[in-house]
C-alpha cells in the first residue's frame, strides 16, 4: 500500500503541467543547495580544527553549543520548511485505513533535504577531533544529533499546523525562541553548560538515550493525533476565514473611490491567504535589518552599502509584492478583466498600496538617526527613489509574469509561480543607486550622489501618472498572455 501512495505521488508531480517548465529555478536551487553544502562543509571542518587546536575538552566544548544548533533549526524549519501534504480526496472514499493515510504522510518529512544538515556538520567535525573521542562517542553524539534533529523536525510541524488555525501560537513561539536568547544575554541562564551538562550526561549513561527517542515519539503522536482528528475536516486547512483579518468593516479607502475600493480588495486578499499573510506579517522584520550593520563601525564608512540596505529596508515589501502583484490574482484573473472598472485604476491601486507600505517602512525605520544624521539622510533619498523609480518597475515587469500561483500555499521555500527572471530581475533595482551614486562617492562629493538619487525619485512620483499609463498600455498587451499562463496550474 505504501508503495502504491509513493507511486501516485511520483505521478501526480510528474504529470504536473508545470513540472517541465522549471528547470530553470531546480537548476538554480540545486546550485545554491550545494554552494550551501560546501560553505557548511568548510565551516564543519573549520570548526573542528578550532576545537582540536584549543579546546581542553574537545566533546564537552561541542556538545554544548547543540541548544543553540537545534534552537536555530526549529525556528528555520518553522520558517522555511514545507508542511508534508498530499491529496487525500480521492483516498477517502477507498477502503484504506485513515491511520495509514496519516502515517504515509508523517513520514514523509523523513525525506527531506533539511535532515542531512546533522550529518553534513557532525561528520567532519568528529574526524577533526577523532583523537579526543572513542568511537562509541561517535555513534552516540551521532545518533543524539540525528534524534534530537527529527524531534526538532517534527515540533516544528506541529507549530506551523497549529497555527494554520490560531496564528498567535506562532508568534508566541517566536517569543519564546527570543526569551531564550535574552535569558543566555544578561547571563540570567547559562545555556552552553545546560546543553553541555546535558548531552555529556546521556554520553555518559547511554541508557539516557531513549530521553530523546522518547521525546521524537512523543511529538511525532502529538502530530499524529492533530492530523487524525482533523483529517477530514475542510477548515482545518483553511483556518477560521470569519475571524481572520476580516476588512469588511473598513470603510475608510471608500472615499478614495475605484482605486480605494481595490486597495481594500487588495489588503483583504493579503490577509486571507497563507501566501500573502506570511509575507505581509513578517515585511516589518525588514526594519529590523539596519541592526545588522549599523552596529559596525567597518561599514558605517560604506556609503555604497548602506544605499543598499537603505532600500532593502523601505522598499522590501514592494520587492515582496510587486514582481508577483498580478500573479496573486491568478486564481480570478480572468474575473479582473471583466470588471466593470477601468485598467487605470486597477494599476493606480497597486502603485499607491506600495507607496502605503513604504511610507510605513520609512517611518518605521526614523530612530535609526540615532546611529546619525547620515542614515536618516540615506533611508530618506532610498525611500524616494524606491516609490518613484522602483515601484514603477516593478509594475512593469511584473506584466511579464504569467506564472499561476496558489495562494493557500506557505511562501517559505515556495517556488511554485517563480521563475528565474524574477532573480534576475530585482539586481538592477538594488544596484542602479548605487551605480548612481558611485562617481559622486569616488570625486568626493557624497551628499550630491545621495541627492542626485532622491531627486531621480522625486522627478519619478511627479510625473508618476504619465509613468503609470505605460504600465496600463503593457499590461493591456499582455494581459491575455497574462490570463492564458494563470490558468495552467
Amino acid at each position: 500500500m505504501n508503495n502504491s501512495l509513493i507511486s501516485h505521488q511520483l505521478k501526480s508531480a510528474r504529470r504536473s503541467p508545470i513540472f517541465g517548465k522549471s528547470v530553470g529555478i531546480k537548476v538554480l536551487m540545486g546550485f545554491l543547495f550545494f554552494i550551501i553544502l560546501l560553505d557548511m562543509l568548510v565551516f564543519a571542518f573549520h570548526f573542528g580544527g578550532e576545537l582540536a587546536k584549543h579546546s581542553s575538552d574537545p566533546k564537552q566544548e561541542l556538545l554544548s553549543y547543540f541548544l543553540y544548533y537545534f534552537g536555530a533549526m526549529l525556528l528555520v524549519r518553522s520558517m522555511f520548511q514545507k508542511l508534508p501534504t498530499m491529496a487525500v480526496t480521492p483516498y477517502l472514499l477507498l477502503p484504506i485505513k485513515k491511520s495509514r493515510l496519516v502515517n504515509f504522510i508523517l513520514t514523509k518529512p523523513f525525506y527531506n533535504v533539511f535532515n542531512l544538515i546533522p550529518l553534513v556538520l557532525i561528520l567532519p567535525i568528529m574526524a577533526s577531533i577523532y583523537k579526543s573521542v572513542s568511537a562509541a562517542d561517535v555513534f552516540m553524539i551521532l545518533v543524539v544529533g540525528l534524534v534530537s534533529d527529527m524531534f526538532v523536525n517534527y515540533l516544528a510541524m506541529y507549530i506551523k499546523r497549529v497555527q494554520i488555525k490560531h496564528e498567535f501560537v506562532y508568534y508566541i513561539f517566536l517569543f519564546t525562541i527570543l526569551s531564550a536568547f535574552a535569558l543566555e544575554y544578561f547571563a540570567i541562564v547559562d545555556i552552553n553548560a545546560l546543553s553541555g551538562a546535558m548531552f555529556m550526561s546521556i554520553l555518559n549513561n547511554p541508557v539516557y538515550i531513549f530521553v530523546p527517542v522518547l521525546l521524537f515519539a512523543g511529538i511525532y503522536y502529538v502530530n499524529y493525533l492533530l492530523l487524525y482528528n482533523n483529517f477530514s475536516l475542510e477548515e482545518f486547512s483553511r483556518g477560521k476565514d470569519s475571524k481572520r483579518g476580516s476588512l469588511g468593516g473598513v470603510t475608510y479607502f471608500e472615499r478614495f473611490g475605484k482605486v480605494g475600493e481595490f486597495i481594500l480588495l487588495e489588503l483583504k486578499m493579503m490577509i486571507r491567504n497563507k501566501r500573502t499573510r506570511t509575507q505581509l506579517f513578517m515585511f516589518p522584520i525588514f526594519a529590523l535589518y539596519g541592526l545588522l550593520f549599523y552596529t559596525k563601525p567597518d561599514i558605517m564608512d560604506m556609503n555604497g552599502f548602506l544605499i543598499f540596505v537603505g532600500l532593502f529596508m523601505t522598499g522590501g515589501f514592494m520587492m515582496s509584492f510587486g514582481l508577483y502583484f498580478f500573479a496573486w490574482e491568478s486564481s480570478h484573473f480572468d474575473l479582473v478583466l471583466t470588471a466593470n472598472s477601468s485598467y487605470d485604476n486597477y494599476i493606480k491601486s497597486k502603485y499607491n498600496l506600495m507607496v502605503m507600505m513604504s511610507v510605513i517602512m520609512y517611518l518605521i525605520t526614523i530612530p535609526y538617526v540615532y546611529f546619525g544624521v547620515q542614515i536618516l539622510l540615506i533611508n530618506t533619498v532610498t525611500f524616494l527613489f524606491n516609490i518613484g523609480v522602483n515601484s514603477v518597475l516593478l509594475l512593469y515587469f511584473a506584466t511579464n509574469n504569467k506564472k499561476h500561483m496558489e495562494l493557500s500555499q506557505g511562501s517559505a521555500f515556495n517556488f511554485q509561480g517563480v521563475s528565474g527572471q524574477h532573480f534576475v530581475l530585482m539586481i538592477p533595482l538594488l544596484v542602479f543607486p548605487v551605480i548612481l551614486y558611485a562617481p559622486f562617492g569616488i570625486a568626493g562629493f557624497a551628499n550630491i550622489g545621495f541627492v542626485a538619487i532622491g531627486l531621480l525619485g522625486v522627478i519619478g512620483v511627479i510625473f508618476r501618472d504619465s509613468l503609470l499609463r505605460g504600465v496600463t498600455r503593457k499590461f493591456i498587451q499582455r494581459k491575455h498572455r497574462m490570463a492564458e499562463g494563470f490558468r495552467m496550474k
